[in-house]
C-alpha cells in the first residue's frame, strides 16, 4: 500500500511540474509577441504621424495659394457649376415633359387607328353580307320572272312499272319491277322560249325515300335537287309529248304509293301518283 502511495504521488508531482513548465512557456511566448507587437505599433503610429505631417504642410500651401491667386477663379468655377445644374435640371424637365406629351399623341393615334381598323372590319363585313343578299334576291327575282313568262307545265303525266325480263319463260316474271315508265305532255305556250329543255323526273317511294341509282343531283345558288332521271325535248311552243324510263333501287322498291315529279331546273312543272301492287 505505501509503494502505490508513493508511485501515485510522483507520477502527480511529474504531471504538475509538466503542466508548469507549459505555463512558463506560454507566458514567456505571449510576452514575447506582446513586445512585438508594441514595437510594430509604434513604428506605424510614427508613419501615421508624419505622413499626417505632410498632407497638413500641403494643406497650408494650398490654401495660400488659393487665397493669394485663385480665390475668384474658384468662385467663378463654382458659380458656372450651379447655373449649369439649373440649366440641365430645366432642361431635362423640358425634354421629359415633351417625350410624355409625344408619347400621349402617339398612344392616342394608336389608340384611334385600332378602332378605327376594328369598324373597318365591321363595315367589311356588312357589306360582304349586303352583296351576298343582293345576289340571293336577283337571283330570286330573275327565277321569278322567269317562271311567270317561261314555266313549263306538264299535263297528262302518267306512270307505269316496267320489268325487264331477258327469256320469257323465267320464273322471274312475278318478281319486282326494275324501272318505272313516266310520260308526260308538255303544255304549248306562247310565253316560252323555243329551244332545248332539261327536264328531271324524281320518283319518291312510299318511305318518302328519293330514288336515284347513281346520286344524281341539281346544285345553284345554295339550291340543291336530287333527281331519278334525266331527258331532254325540243320544245317549240306547242304540245311535245315525252317519255323515259327510271331505273328503281333494289332495296327501297317497295309495295305502295309513288310521288312522280318533273322538274324543269328547280321548278316543278307536273306531279301524279303511281300505285306500286
Amino acid at each position: 500500500m505505501a509503494f502505490k502511495k508513493r508511485t501515485i504521488i510522483k507520477i502527480s508531482l511529474t504531471v504538475l511540474t509538466f503542466l508548469v513548465l507549459l505555463l512558463v512557456f506560454g507566458y514567456y511566448n505571449l510576452c514575447a509577441k506582446y513586445d512585438l507587437l508594441v514595437d510594430q505599433s509604434t513604428i506605424e503610429s510614427k508613419l501615421l504621424q508624419n505622413q499626417f505631417d505632410e498632407i497638413l504642410k500641403k494643406y497650408d500651401s494650398l490654401n495660400l495659394v488659393i487665397e493669394k491667386n485663385e480665390v475668384a477663379e474658384v468662385e467663378k468655377v463654382v458659380v458656372a457649376a450651379q447655373e449649369n445644374k439649373k440649366f440641365f435640371l430645366s432642361t431635362s424637365w423640358n425634354i421629359n415633359h415633351e417625350n410624355k406629351s409625344l408619347e400621349n399623341k402617339i398612344n392616342l393615334l394608336k389608340s384611334k387607328i385600332n378602332e378605327d381598323s376594328d369598324e373597318i372590319i365591321k363595315i367589311n363585313t356588312i357589306l360582304t353580307q349586303n352583296k351576298k343578299e343582293l345576289a340571293q334576291l336577283v337571283s330570286h327575282k330573275k327565277n321569278e320572272y322567269i317562271g311567270r313568262h317561261e314555266n313549263l307545265n306538264a299535263i297528262n303525266l302518267n306512270a307505269r312499272g316496267v320489268k325487264i325480263l331477258s327469256d320469257l319463260y323465267s320464273k322471274n316474271r312475278e318478281g319486282k319491277i326494275q324501272q318505272i315508265r313516266v310520260c308526260f305532255t308538255l303544255e304549248g305556250n306562247e310565253f316560252v322560249r323555243n329551244g332545248n329543255k332539261q327536264l328531271y323526273v324524281q320518283v319518291v317511294n312510299p318511305k318518302n325515300q328519293i330514288i336515284s341509282v347513281k346520286d344524281t343531283h341539281l346544285e345553284a345558288n345554295n339550291l340543291k335537287l336530287t333527281y331519278s332521271a334525266k331527258t331532254e325535248a325540243m320544245y317549240s311552243k306547242k304540245d311535245l309529248d315525252v317519255c323515259t324510263y327510271v331505273d328503281l333501287e333494289a332495296d327501297k322498291t317497295i309495295k305502295g304509293k309513288y310521288i312522280i315529279n318533273v322538274y324543269n331546273s328547280f321548278c316543278k312543272i307536273g306531279s301524279t301518283i303511281f300505285e306500286y301492287e
